[in-house]
């Protein structure tokens, strides 16, 4: 009987106590736009904007600087747009935007699966930047926020009017108080531990509270977005860094809706360029990752998509492992092609700062401040029919980590007929090479790519 009476109090406390606590939804496939009530006249704002190699590290102290990846893509980007008139983070006058992101590997990389965390962290940090293209086009912003103060310099103890001045609904949690507390002593529970638990409105001596909370949603399909240069390297305390420029431009929109545009001819298969690419080395592709629009000698632009995966270095059937890798790198690197013919993001920001503080009029005083940050991006499934053809399988090893890793580079067709020219055959493939080491691993400049 006892039992059956402590649990519907335990229900009925349960019940007022969902209405005072909201859990965040964190799943990127529910991300939706705050939606309007009628307390509440919040409009949608239309906001425009105008406007390595490795090298050994010691551990970085909390009062020294250390050029990150981030910084180091950031300075050599904007070095070179500055050439041209352009710039980061703008409109430029031909319409371009340039965006750089980057993100932290989860795993280090003197770990098994670092590779794999690795690529991870690319993909978050291309879609980051992808987020903040849709962003400056327009983005829907809801905020608000909320300030309370309540002051009792009274003497304290019982109100005697207390009962007839509750509402119903502080009557019946009065009740369940009192009940629990007695439920509670026959489980063993002391008397200082229930006054802890019974520090009720009148009790309180002063009380502080702020909240505000502000959140952007964008949703669009997004086409032309190109991978232009990549950074990565370790920065101490087994923070290892990618960072990841892409590039919007309405003229990469419009060939990303044109497939036949970027899709190679056969004078493309049999130009110097594709040669040179299937003739590059590891360690000038062990960086690249994404997908990129290249210009051959005679002006022709096609797309290509690059892909990595890690290799299992095992004692017994080692090719086995490789050939693996290979179809998991193409798998990624089309992949990566058909993301910038067409991506269909829908990402949601959300910022929450909150803070509360309480004296007693027993001396005692209860403090508690919050600042949530909550990033919620989803790419929707999608499908884009297309024709491609694996122009370069390559392997290496990576010079931070140490681990071997395959490549595939994919090329977009115009069809899948393909018919290809003697002399590219006849160029060497170099598949495994060991890169040199020095401070960072940067994305080589790759002849024809267009930047």
């Amino acid at each position: 009987m006892k039992t059956n009476y402590l649990i519907s109090i335990l229900s009925i406390l349960f019940i007022m106590s969902c209405g005072e606590n909201k859990k965040t939804d964190i799943d990127p496939n529910n991300i939706k736009p705050e939606s309007e009530t009628p307390s509440s006249q919040a409009q949608n704002i239309k906001a425009v904007s105008h406007f390595v190699v490795k090298e050994d590290m010691s551990p970085a102290d909390n009062s020294e600087i250390i050029d990150e990846p981030y910084d180091k893509l950031q300075e050599s980007v904007q070095a070179k747009l500055m050439k041209d008139g352009k710039s980061i983070n703008i409109i430029n006058e031909d319409g371009s935007i340039y965006k750089i992101e980057a993100q932290s590997v989860s795993i280090p990389s003197n770990k098994p699966g670092f590779i794999t965390s690795r690529n991870i962290a690319f993909a978050k940090a291309e879609l980051r930047a992808k987020m903040s293209i849709l962003q400056m086009k327009s983005e829907a912003i809801t905020s608000g926020r909320s300030f309370s103060s309540f002051e009792n310099y009274g003497t304290g103890g019982e109100d005697p009017n207390s009962i007839s001045k509750a509402s119903y609904l502080d009557k019946v949690k009065a009740i369940a108080d009192k009940s629990l507390d007695k439920a509670l002593t026959e489980l063993g529970v002391n008397d200082s531990e229930l006054s802890k638990y019974n520090q009720s409105q009148k009790e309180k001596m002063f009380e502080d509270s702020y909240n505000n909370l502000v959140s952007s949603y964008v949703a669009e399909m997004i086409k032309g977005v190109s991978v232009i240069k990549i950074v990565e390297g370790e920065i101490g305390r087994n923070d290892y860094q990618i960072a990841v420029c892409v590039k919007y431009s309405p003229e990469q929109q419009a060939q990303a809706s044109n497939q036949e545009y970027l899709g190679a001819s056969k004078e493309v298969f049999n130009s110097k360029i594709v040669e040179k690419l299937i003739s590059s080395k590891s360690e000038k592709l062990i960086s690249k990752l994404g997908a990129q629009v290249f210009c051959d000698e005679n002006g022709n632009r096609f797309l290509l998509g690059f892909g990595q995966a890690s290799v299992r270095k095992v004692e017994k059937n080692q090719s086995r492992y490789v050939q693996s890798g290979y179809k998991k790198a193409r798998l990624d690197a089309i992949n990566n092609m058909k993301n910038f013919l067409a991506e269909d993001i829908v990402s949601k920001e959300i910022r929450e700062i909150s803070e509360s503080d309480i004296s007693y009029m027993d001396g005692s005083y209860d403090y508690f401040s919050e600042d949530k940050m909550t990033t919620l991006i989803n790419s929707k499934k999608s499908t884009v029919d297309m024709t491609s053809s694996t122009i370069k399988n390559w392997k290496g090893i990576h010079p931070v980590s140490n681990n071997l890793v395959v490549g595939s580079i994919v090329i977009l067709s115009k069809s899948n007929n393909l018919n290809f020219n003697s002399s590219n055959s006849k160029t060497k493939n170099n598949n495994s090479t060991t890169t040199n080491k020095s401070k960072y691993l940067e994305s080589e400049s790759l002849d024809g790519e267009d930047f």
